[in-house]
């Protein structure tokens, strides 16, 4: 069944999906001054990255971890090699049980972000992003 049918479900899209008929569509927002407040605001926050791409960490995961937010996310093998899994974010194994889990249990999921916002403001700053292409050079 779809994660709509258990919890509701917002999504900020273009396009809605008539596979999820009780999500509630809100429409595109500002990606700059708008999507980290939904980040923040939303108690977990999905990645689902396409099929298709095999490696990298989506930009979606670094936005979401980057405004200090729940991350739940499919399986990316590259995650491993910054992030912990359970400590820094969430992995979509079982995605309804992992959702009710995490609204059942407040303190471990306010763990997870206070470790990532940790991280994230250690090692995965612009800055640390402009010295690492630096240094490539």
């Amino acid at each position: 069944k779809a994660i709509s049918e258990h919890f509701p479900l917002k999504l900020y899209t273009h396009h809605p999906a008539k596979e999820l008929p009780k999500a509630e569509f809100v429409g595109p927002v500002d990606y700059y001054n708008t999507m980290p407040l939904v980040f923040q605001n939303s108690r977990i926050n999905l990645n689902i990255t396409l099929k298709s791409i095999q490696t990298g960490i989506p930009l979606r995961c670094m936005d979401i971890m980057g405004s200090g937010s729940f991350l739940l996310t499919n399986f990316q093998s590259d995650l491993l090699d910054y992030f912990i899994p359970g400590e820094d974010y969430e992995n979509e194994d079982d995605l309804v049980s992992k959702v009710s889990y995490y609204l059942a249990h407040e303190s471990e999921r306010q763990q997870i972000i206070t470790n990532c916002i940790a991280k994230m403001r250690d090692a995965h700053t612009f800055e640390h992003r402009v010295h690492t292409m630096i240094n490539l050079l």
